[in-house]
């Protein structure tokens, strides 16, 4: 004869269990929960400072981009310039277009939304 069973599977999502199984966790093994909490307040303040750590990041590299761009911009414009000395105008044309480009980025930069 076939007896009928019943399978229970309960999920919960985040770094602490429910409150039942939290309990459950101290009566079977005492300073569990503290040890759980622990370790849940760890994580949490490893991933702040991740996240810290990728925003300066991506900071510095903007400023970075600014940087370059600034420089490409002011040597295309020495080069326009120069070019214009020599009463070579079409030499600049190339330069000219670099150096609009370059201070075009600086100003516009990215603008991306999440």
């Amino acid at each position: 004869m076939l007896e009928n069973s019943i399978e229970t599977s309960v999920t919960y999502v985040g770094p602490l269990p429910p409150a039942n199984d939290f309990s459950k966790y101290e009566q079977t093994l005492p300073g569990a929960a503290h040890r759980i909490l622990t370790l849940a307040e760890q994580e949490a303040e490893h991933r702040r400072k991740n996240e810290n750590k990728l925003i300066d990041e991506s900071i510095s590299l903007g400023r970075k981009g600014q940087i370059f761009a600034f420089i490409i911009a002011l040597v295309s414009l020495g080069i326009v310039c120069t070019s214009f000395f020599f009463s070579q105008p079409f030499a600049a044309i190339a330069p000219a277009i670099i150096a609009f480009t370059s201070l075009a980025s600086i100003f516009v930069g990215k603008h991306t939304s999440k």
